[in-house]
């Protein structure tokens, strides 16, 4: 009987070290989450903004500027650049220098570019955009002294700068300004009413913008 159990435990010691070099715990391999590079994919953004003017005399007779806002999408083109459009609409209100009468200004702008832009962050981009901008715009005055309805289109140039966040997978955050050159020469049409030439309507903008990327 003794015999017995010493064979029994011999074999068991010679057996448990060949059963523990052949076990291999199990790993479960986990694929890491996909990572959205802000700056590879499409996106669209709708950009509120406060407006006012660059020079006189427009600052002078717009002098509160006005609400500004844009719709514009990125499309990129390679690692850290983009080709960037936008849609926008302003409308300021202002009064004549002299008389004081009401006047009004609604300005379409069409914009194209291109926009480089840099990450700083996992989350974090900086970008700038630069281009051509069309521009029509209408004006509407009260004064009896001056043309009531005056209509024109040129182009123009603008440049905006600003940051980025990503808050989740899809959705941005931002804020921005810009700067547009819209000069264009007024022609009245009432007798000895005379221009002073080319005037500049653009100016700066300062908002912040609301985007989703695909």
């Amino acid at each position: 009987m003794m015999y017995k159990k010493i064979v029994l435990l011999s074999a068991l010691l010679y057996a448990s070290p060949q059963y523990a070099f052949n076990f291999k715990p199990r790993v479960v391999e986990t694929k890491p989450k996909p990572q959205h590079a802000f700056n590879c994919r499409p996106w669209l953004e709708i950009k509120p903004s406060y407006f006012f003017f660059a020079t006189s005399p427009m600052r002078q007779i717009y002098n509160h500027g006005g609400f500004e806002v844009q719709g514009s999408v990125s499309v990129p083109v390679c690692k850290y650049l983009d080709l960037y459009g936008s849609v926008g609409y302003r409308k300021t209100r202002g009064h004549a220098l002299n008389t004081c009468e009401k006047t009004s200004l609604n300005v379409i702008a069409v914009d194209i570019g291109l926009k480089p832009i840099f990450k700083f962050c996992e989350r974090f981009y900086y970008f700038f955009a630069i281009g051509p901008r069309y521009f029509h715009f209408h004006q509407h005055n009260d004064s009896p002294y001056v043309d009531c309805k005056i209509n024109g289109n040129g182009i123009g140039l603008f440049v905006n700068t600003g940051f980025d966040v990503l808050l989740a997978d899809h959705f941005l955050l931002g804020i921005f300004g810009e700067y547009s050159y819209e000069k264009k020469k007024i022609c009245p049409k009432k007798p000895n009413v005379f221009s002073n030439g080319g005037v500049q309507i653009g100016g700066f903008a300062f908002g912040v913008s609301l985007g989703y990327a695909f």
